[in-house]
């Protein structure tokens, strides 16, 4: 214990010596400087040596850094703590900045332990070595948890780089079919749905998943009268027509647009979803039968209309 005193007493010295060098240099007409420079020696090495005693614990056990590293090393994973298993990853990088396993793991960590923005440095130090599409995937959802849900610009060229790399990842095809959908773009949305729904095995739960919320989306209706910009239905309205009238209307109309369009997934689960609401569960299922004759050769379309049958399956029983 006084050696370590003798030693930091030293080391306040130096730093005092230091910190006095600039009024040493003064002018010889500083001599008022020349006393601060004086003055301020012990006052720093006494300042130094109160820290220590303050917070100094010359009694704890400690262990070298190095001990502590070879000893969580030496350990199996799982028997680690969370704190030692980041403690882990981190020595890890600091012999070696570049190990991409260290640098993905301990991103994953973070982001599981809500630290979204320090996941988000290791992953990008971590693609910079290897463009790997789970680190992608890994980073774009990182983005997607920072912001609060939306899939930000920079959070869909990672899912979408993730998704041209391997596209039977589960995670980038379906935040990459968010942002579609976000944007309006319901085709593109239903595209990239199918297409991954399709790759996955049936048992495999991000398929049960996936497909059940793509048909909730897809089947939602969008807009209403006037929403490209014209107001087809503005005379019923002026003429006081009742909702459900008007609700009838638009979806005639929608109807109408599927016999010009029939390859429109998202407005059948539309009308499938409208007819049901209407009270109409036989004209719900015969527009379900009516895609499902459709999109045939569509192994994942055809998934999603199942997904949105059992809904309804589900309601009718529930009712």
């Amino acid at each position: 214990m006084i050696g370590f005193i003798l030693i930091s007493a030293v080391i306040g010295a130096l730093a005092a010596w230091r910190l006095a060098m600039p009024f040493f240099k003064a002018s010889a007409s500083g001599t008022a400087n020349r006393i601060l420079a004086l003055a301020a020696v012990p006052v720093v090495l006494l300042g130094a040596l109160g820290l220590y005693f303050v917070n100094g614990e010359p009694d704890a056990p400690g262990a070298p850094y190095s001990e502590v590293a070879a000893r969580l090393n030496a350990t199996n994973p799982e028997e680690l703590s969370p704190d030692e298993q980041e403690a882990r990853l981190r020595a890890i990088l600091r012999e070696d900045r570049d190990d991409l396993q260290a640098l993905t793991l301990l991103g994953r960590f973070l982001a599981r332990t809500e630290r979204e923005l320090e996941a988000v440095t290791f992953f990008t130090r971590a693609l910079q070595i290897e463009e790997d599409p789970r680190i992608l995937s890994d980073l774009g959802q990182a983005l997607v948890v920072l912001n609060d849900g939306q899939v930000t610009p920079e959070a869909e060229r990672a899912f979408d780089a993730a998704y041209a790399l391997d596209p039977t990842l589960p995670e980038p095809a379906f935040f990459l079919g968010a942002a579609y959908y976000a944007r309006g773009d319901l085709n593109g949305a239903a595209r990239v749905w199918s297409d991954i729904i399709a790759r996955l095995d049936a048992g495999d739960p991000f398929r049960a998943a996936i497909a059940a919320r793509a048909a909730d989306l897809l089947s939602r209706p969008q807009g209403g009268p006037g929403s490209d910009g014209a107001a087809p239905f503005a005379d019923a309205i002026a003429v006081g027509a009742a909702p459900e009238d008007l609700a009838n209307m638009m979806v005639d109309r929608l109807e109408m647009r599927l016999e010009d369009d029939p390859d429109d997934l998202s407005g059948w689960l539309t009308l499938a979803r409208a007819r049901w609401m209407q009270d109409e569960p036989e004209a719900g299922h015969a527009a379900l039968d009516r895609a499902r004759t459709r999109f045939e050769n569509n192994p994942g379309a055809l998934v999603l209309i199942s997904a949105m049958q059992s809904a309804f399956s589900g309601e009718e029983s529930d009712g």
